[in-house]
């Protein structure tokens, strides 16, 4: 081989070699026996240099580095980059570098290499990985899938960038574990406070103000919790309310009570604030029970013990019920409901009363949500003569024949 032909040989496997080479920026630290670097990513390289999980279904849990991918939410993640352009925000993703025995990357350059452990000089340098070995996602799949999507709908996004923290790949094992360590500890933050924080949900701002505006729940909604069953001072959750309202909103507009649906286009949020501020006012007048606990006339916790209304499940079944009034009555919904919350049979809504066995209630616990929802809906359409969906006639069918009786619903 003539010498030139060695010089061209030697620039092709350099080129090669080099196209397997990630050179990096990177923050080095140190966690738990191990060095661990942090890099960035523009979204364009993350699908180049990242491997998600084996989508093989027939792969056994016990051979993948974590949970098999659900590719929903791959459209569901994708859906919030693409409508969130201007402020989406995403935590790092997590991956594993090299291959089984890995202990350190290709090469470390520290922009200070006399620096002390844990000075800038040493965290700060270039990290060289041989991307033979590519880096292995172990948290993070899910926004890995959705981000190749969001790219393919909106091609400008692949100049964004995300953080990536990077872990030796010791063994499978010792990825499951590390897998296993980073989403044990991890917990979701509840409803009410996904409610609470998410300001671009329309529909989350508008509860919010109602929870601010109306008179029995100023000072009386706990606004992080979605239980306040123990809570000597507080009536309900914001998600409680939430959930009681979403369908009122929905059947204000459907019944034509609201000429336009709620959204941000429309401008009319304050429109639908100030129509659950009555909506909910009056609500509150057939349980006079929430205005004398407001006021400190009577006590929350023993007034819990007595009455149904109290519960989550119950009053978001009676949200819904009252969205469904909004949209068969119009403008009439006020007087059905009345009817229909103060019906006699309702016993005042009273929990020692024997006609909530078995429709709400089993001995003194109140039913599953599942169950509340469906047979409680119904029960109070069948007060005020609304055709039950098929689902809600099938419930009933299923109740003991003396709780049907009790009712007065007839197969």
């Amino acid at each position: 081989m003539t010498t030139s032909e060695n010089t061209m040989e030697g620039l092709r496997k350099f080129a090669e070699s080099a196209k397997k080479i990630m050179r990096v920026p990177a923050l080095k630290g140190h966690l738990g026996g191990v060095d661990f670097y942090i890099i960035t990513l523009s979204l364009a390289e993350v699908p180049r240099y990242i491997v998600g999980t084996d989508p093989n279904p027939d792969l056994s849990p016990k051979l993948r580095e974590n949970r098999r991918a659900n590719p929903a939410r791959f459209a569901e993640i994708a859906d919030y980059i693409v409508c969130n352009q201007n402020d989406y925000r995403f935590s790092a993703i997590t991956c594993t570098y090299g291959k089984n025995g890995t202990d350190h990357p290709d090469n470390w350059e520290p922009a200070d290499p006399d620096a002390p452990k844990g000075s800038p000089g040493w965290m700060l340098g270039m990290l060289t990985l041989n991307q033979q070995d590519p880096l292995v996602i172990v948290d993070g799949q899910h926004r890995l899938g959705a981000i190749e999507k969001a790219i393919d709908i909106e091609p400008e996004l692949r100049n964004d960038s995300i953080a990536v923290v990077l872990f030796p790949y010791i063994d499978l094992r010792a990825n499951q574990q590390l897998f296993s360590d980073l989403n044990r500890i991890a917990k979701p933050p509840t409803k009410s406070l996904n409610i609470l924080f998410d300001y671009r949900d329309i529909t989350n701002r508008v509860v919010q103000k109602v929870v601010e505006g109306v008179s029995v729940f100023k000072g009386q909604v706990n606004l992080e919790l979605v239980s306040v069953a123990k809570s000597p001072n507080e009536m309900f959750t914001l998600a409680g309310i939430y959930q009681a309202s979403e369908p009122m909103i929905i059947g204000s507009f459907k019944g034509g009570l609201l000429q336009k649906e709620l959204s941000q286009e429309n401008n009319n949020e304050d429109e639908y604030v100030k129509f659950l501020f009555d909506a909910w006012e009056f609500i509150a007048e057939q349980f006079p029970e929430w205005g004398k606990v407001a006021s400190g006339q009577i006590s929350l916790s023993e007034n819990r013990k007595k009455y149904l209304h109290w519960n989550s499940g119950v009053l978001s079944s009676i949200g819904e019920f009252i969205g469904t009034v909004m949209r068969k009555c119009a403008a009439d919904w006020k007087e059905t409901v009345k009817t229909d919350l103060t019906h006699p049979d309702n016993a005042n809504w009273r929990r020692d009363m024997p006609q909530w066995q078995g429709l709400v209630l089993a001995g003194d616990q109140v039913l599953p949500r599942s169950a509340v929802r469906i047979q409680l809906i119904a029960y109070l359409k069948l007060k005020v003569g609304l055709p039950l969906t098929d689902g809600e006639n099938k419930a009933l069918l299923q109740l003991d024949h003396a709780v049907q009786k009790k009712i007065g619903f007839q197969p």
